[in-house]
C-alpha cells in the first residue's frame, strides 16, 4: 500500500467488484456475502459503488477509476480475471486492494503471499471492514483490527478472524446496487415451484466437524424474529415469493426453527433450506411444511457406515434412512448428494452407497440425487492429509480449474482406481432412468428419438462394463494429479 494513501470519507467511493463468475438465463445466484459488505460500509455512511460484473461485464471498465478496490476471491473460473485485475491494478499509483470470501477464509496466508494485495479481511467482515476503512482514514495501527491481514515491514500478518457473536446486528445487504428482479427472476426453489425467489442467510457456522469441510464452527443464527423481518421486507419491497436458506445448517437449534416457523406463516411465503440428516424428525418437519418449507436438502455423503465414521460426520446410514422415510411419508422432495472417491473408500463403500441410492428411488421416484468427486479444500484435515501423501500444495491459481462435479478426482486418496470411481458413480443415472413411473413407456419413448440414442447407448454401455469384476487398485494404478 502507498504509505502517503489519503482516503476522504465525504468525497472518495469504495469500489467493490462482485463478480463470481455466473449469470445464467435459468439460474442466477444472489451474491449476498457481497452485498452484505456494501451494506456494512453504506450503513455508517461510507460511500460504495458496487459493480456487478455478472450482470454488466462492461463496467469492469470503471474500476480503475477508484483508490480503494475490493474483491471477492471464489473458487473458478472467475478467480482468473480477479487475479490479474489485483496484478494491473496494483502496477498503477494510489490503488489500495482489500480481498475477501471463501479462499481468502481458508488460506489468508497464502493470499498474501501470493497476490499483491494490500488488506484482507477473514471470519465475519461486516465490522471487520468496517474498522479497516476507519483505521485507513486516520493511519491507526492495524494490529487492532480483528479479522485482517496486512503487511508489516515487509511480513505478512493475520489478525485473529472477526467474530459477529449478535447476528441481530448485521445490516441489510445492500440490494439496491443490485438488478434484484433479474436475480429473483433467474432464482427458483425447485423444477416444480419457479416462483420469484432469493438465496437468503439466517444463521453462520456449523456444531459438527466434518473433516472436508472448512466451514466455521461457532453456529450463530440470527434471532426468529429479524429473519422474518428481513423477508417481510424483501417481499414487500422486491416482491420475493420463495427463499432458499443457504446456511450450513438450518436446523442446528429446534427451538429457533419453531420459532421461526410460528412466525413466518403468516407471509405465505415458500421456502426451503440445508440441513442435516439427524436433525429431521416427524415433528419439526410437518411444523415447517405447514409454515411454507418445500425442501430440505442433506449433504448424505455416503451409505457406508465405515465412511461416514471416517468423516466423522456424526451421522450413520440409519438416520439417513429415517430422514428419507421421514419425508417421503410427508410428501417432501427428497434432495440429497453423494460424494465418492473420499480417503480410505473401497469398491464395497462405494458399492454400499450405490444400495443407499437405489433404495432412495425405490421409495421416492421423484428424489433428485447429486453425486460429485471429493475434492481436498484448503485448511481442512483431509486437505493436510492430501499434501502429506504427495498431493501438490494447491497454488492460489490452482483453484480456477477445480470442480468437484468434473473432471475426476483431484488427488486419489480412495482404495479404488480413478476408473473405478467413475463407472460407479455412472450407475446413479441408469438407477434414477429406471425407476421413473411407468418405466418401460418413458424408455420406449425416449430412446425412439434420435438425439437420445446415442446417450442412452453409451449411459448403458457404462453400466454394463461396471459388472465385470472390479479390483482394489495399487500405487501405480491411482491417478494423483501433480
Amino acid at each position: 500500500m502507498n504509505q502517503s494513501f489519503k482516503f476522504d470519507k465525504k468525497k472518495d467511493e469504495i469500489c467493490i467488484v462482485s463478480h463470481i463468475g455466473q449469470f445464467s438465463e435459468t439460474w442466477a445466484y444472489f451474491p449476498i456475502g457481497i452485498a452484505m459488505i456494501s451494506g456494512a460500509l453504506k450503513k455508517v455512511g461510507y460511500k460504495v459503488r458496487l459493480l456487478d460484473l455478472d450482470r454488466s461485464p462492461e463496467l469492469k471498465d470503471e474500476i480503475s477509476r477508484y483508490k480503494i478496490i475490493m474483491f471477492s476471491l471464489i473458487v473458478g473460473n472467475s478467480l482468473s480475471y480477479t487475479l490479474d485485475k489485483i496484478e494491473e491494478l496494483k502496477s498503477m499509483q494510489d490503488k489500495t486492494i482489500i480481498v475477501g470470501g471463501p479462499l481468502v477464509l481458508a488460506m489468508p496466508q497464502r493470499v498474501m503471499e501470493e497476490t499483491k494485495t494490500d488488506f484482507l479481511i477473514h471470519g465475519d467482515a461486516e465490522d471487520a471492514i468496517v474498522n479497516l476503512i476507519k483505521a485507513l482514514e486516520t493511519n491507526n495501527d492495524f494490529s487492532k483490527v480483528m479479522g485482517v491481514g496486512y503487511r508489516k515491514n515487509g511480513k505478512v500478518v493475520i489478525n485473529q478472524p472477526a467474530i459477529i457473536e449478535d447476528l441481530d446486528t448485521l445490516p441489510l445487504p445492500d440490494m439496491e446496487s443490485y438488478d434484484m428482479e433479474a436475480y429473483i427472476k433467474h432464482h427458483y426453489l425447485n423444477e416444480g415451484l419457479k416462483v420469484p425467489s432469493l438465496n437468503w442467510y439466517s444463521s453462520r457456522g456449523c456444531t459438527f466437524d466434518c473433516q472436508f469441510c472448512f466451514h466455521d464452527k461457532n453456529f450463530r443464527g440470527q434471532s426468529a424474529k429479524r429473519v422474518v423481518k428481513d423477508l417481510k421486507y424483501i417481499m414487500d419491497r422486491y416482491g420475493v415469493r420463495g427463499v432458499w436458506f443457504f446456511d450450513d445448517n438450518f436446523m442446528n437449534s429446534t427451538k429457533r426453527v419453531e420459532e421461526f416457523c410460528e412466525l413466518v406463516k403468516p407471509l405465505n411465503l415458500r421456502w426451503g433450506c440445508e440441513a442435516r440428516a439427524t436433525s429431521i424428525n416427524e415433528n419439526i418437519v410437518r411444523k415447517m411444511k405447514d409454515a411454507g418449507c418445500v425442501m430440505i436438502r442433506n449433504g448424505l455423503e455416503s451409505g457406508s457406515d465405515r465412511m461416514l465414521e471416517v468423516m466423522n460426520k456424526g451421522a450413520k446410514v440409519k438416520h439417513i434412512k429415517n430422514a428419507i422415510r421421514i419425508l417421503t411419508d410427508l410428501d417432501m422432495p427428497i434432495n440429497g448428494g453423494f460424494m465418492f472417491g473420499v480417503p480410505t473408500e473401497t469398491v464395497k463403500d462405494a458399492k454400499e452407497t450405490l444400495k443407499l441410492i437405489r433404495w432412495i428411488y425405490k421409495i421416492n421416484p421423484k428424489a433428485f440425487i447429486h453425486v460429485y468427486y471429493y475434492t481436498p479444500r484448503p485448511a481442512t484435515p483431509w486437505y493436510d492429509l492430501a499434501v502429506k501423501q504427495g498431493m501438490k500444495d494447491f497454488t492460489l491459481r490452482d483453484w480456477i480449474n477445480i470442480d468437484k462435479y468434473q473432471g475426476g478426482l483431484h488427488f486419489n486418496m480412495s482404495k479404488m482406481t480413478e476408473k473405478q470411481v467413475k463407472r460407479l458413480m455412472l450407475r446413479v443415472p441408469i438407477y434414477k432412468f429406471l425407476v421413473r413411473e411407468n418405466k418401460f413407456k418413458r424408455i420406449l419413448e425416449y430412446v425412439t428419438k434420435k438425439e437420445h440414442i446415442v446417450n442412452v447407448t453409451k449411459m448403458f454401455k457404462n453400466f454394463l462394463d461396471v459388472q465385470t469384476p472390479l479390483v482394489h487398485h495399487n500405487k501405480n494404478s491411482v491417478t494423483n494429479r501433480k
